[in-house]
């Protein structure tokens, strides 16, 4: 498994950028939040909040899962920048089903 790289990550600014006037896809239980950018390449931003995932290792988990797939999707992604909202069902949800919902994001997002 490769390195999530720094330009592939989403700061503030960008993150703000993206919440201005967004585009939004709704995946349960995921919400995905996305804009065009300059940039020949995509860009991702994971938002998992207490409130909605309480031990700190099930948001880190998800957050890998999130960052995995996109990293293995982001060819097909290029010059977007994306922030996904994940909801507290996915933390009742299985590996495999997670991932498939995951992949199913990635797909609904290069459709649109």
């Amino acid at each position: 498994m490769s390195k999530f790289s720094r330009t592939s990550r989403l700061v503030k600014a960008d993150i703000d950028f993206v919440f201005a006037k967004p585009n939004k896809i709704t995946r349960h239980p995921f919400v995905v939040f996305y804009r065009s950018n300059t940039q020949p390449f995509a860009r991702l931003g994971i938002v998992i909040t207490k409130q909605a995932v309480k031990l700190a290792v099930d948001r880190n988990k998800l957050r890998r899962y999130v960052r995995e797939s996109f990293r293995q999707s982001q060819e097909r992604l290029k010059g977007l920048d994306i922030v996904v909202l994940v909801r507290s069902e996915c933390t009742a949800l299985e590996k495999n089903i997670l991932r498939d919902k995951i992949d199913h994001l990635w797909q609904a997002l290069n459709q649109s």
